[in-house]
């Protein structure tokens, strides 16, 4: 049930770039704040869009409130960019910023870390992490820590970094900063990676390959949340009926508006032709209804958030 993917302090959500990985983030922030829990999200180096759809203003690399529930949760938001999250930690491990300045700031230092392989989405996981360990009032600092993690054309590469990272350095604070990642990446008691698609051919065969990718890296994976899905037009009893009118009417404004109804039934059936490929995954699968408005904003992200409630279940 949802409650049970929630009850993980640390989740993460991915998918093919432009199926929606953004909206789901802010759907579970929002059921997550509504059960009381103080959340934050964390985007990764990208244009904000988290901060957007609570109807907030932008808030880079600063950790913001940007909303706030009735129950007492509320949504905190980040974008976590490389070059601060690099500064961060050195600052953690050097102590000095004067001493930061001093290496980090050297060109041929610079240099070198760029042409690292994946030290960009390293350094932003580490980020994501230290907030996840992060105390205050000897408590955790966050109830539930969200990530809106790369597309799956970056993503794999983003999840198994820290294990390439942990088997190819043998001992140090770089090795158990990794292999501290790695074990809260797998555990399936804190940590959940939720998959998105969209009902479409490319989305869907682009999430099976993902989800066996992500599973063979033994990673505890959530819920698939399919977007976007068509609501039902027509009942069973109205689908008959219409097939037998073959031809078009001749009113005009009748004929417009059976035009209309074979274009949305033949979507709906395309739809439901690519759900029933993602059936027999191993996942609590959630379907997000196509939402028909003029601006998606804090309303429909709600609408969304109900619509998950009512299909699995809140507390």
């Amino acid at each position: 049930m949802l409650h049970d993917l929630l009850d993980r302090r640390f989740v993460l959500v991915t998918g093919k770039g432009g199926v929606g990985k953004s909206t789901v983030t802010a759907l579970l922030a929002r059921i997550a704040a509504a059960q009381g829990h103080r959340t934050l999200v964390c985007e990764l180096n990208t244009h904000e869009r988290i901060p957007e759809l609570f109807g907030h203003a932008a808030v880079g690399g600063t950790v913001t409130q940007i909303t706030e529930h009735p129950s007492g949760g509320s949504v905190w938001s980040v974008n976590i960019q490389p070059a601060m999250a690099m500064e961060e930690y050195a600052l953690m491990k050097l102590r000095f910023k004067t001493l930061y300045r001093i290496v980090f700031d050297n060109p041929l230092v610079q240099s070198a870390i760029g042409l690292l392989p994946g030290v960009n989405h390293l350094t932003m996981m580490g980020k994501a992490f230290n907030h996840e360990r992060e105390i205050k009032n000897n408590q955790p600092a966050w109830d539930r820590i969200i990530v809106d993690a790369p597309a799956t054309g970056h993503g794999l590469t983003f999840f198994q970094l820290p294990k390439i990272i942990r088997d190819a350095v043998p001992a140090g604070n770089l090795h158990q900063e990794a292999d501290d990642m790695w074990s809260l990446l797998t555990d399936p008691k804190r940590t959940a990676v939720h998959l998105v698609c969209l009902p479409e051919e490319l989305p869907v065969q682009e999430t099976l390959e993902f989800h066996a990718k992500l599973a063979k890296l033994g990673l505890p994976l959530g819920a698939l949340f399919v977007n976007m899905v068509p609501p039902p037009l027509l009942t069973d009893a109205q689908k008959a009926d219409f097939a037998q009118m073959q031809i078009a009417p001749t009113d005009p404004d009748m004929a417009r508006l059976w035009h209309t109804a074979r274009v949305r039934l033949s979507r709906e059936a395309m739809a439901m032709r690519q759900l029933e490929r993602l059936v027999d995954l191993d996942l609590t699968q959630v379907r997000l209804p196509t939402i028909y408005t003029d601006t998606f904003d804090e309303a429909a992200i709600a609408a969304l958030a109900q619509a998950t409630c009512e299909q699995l279940g809140c507390r």
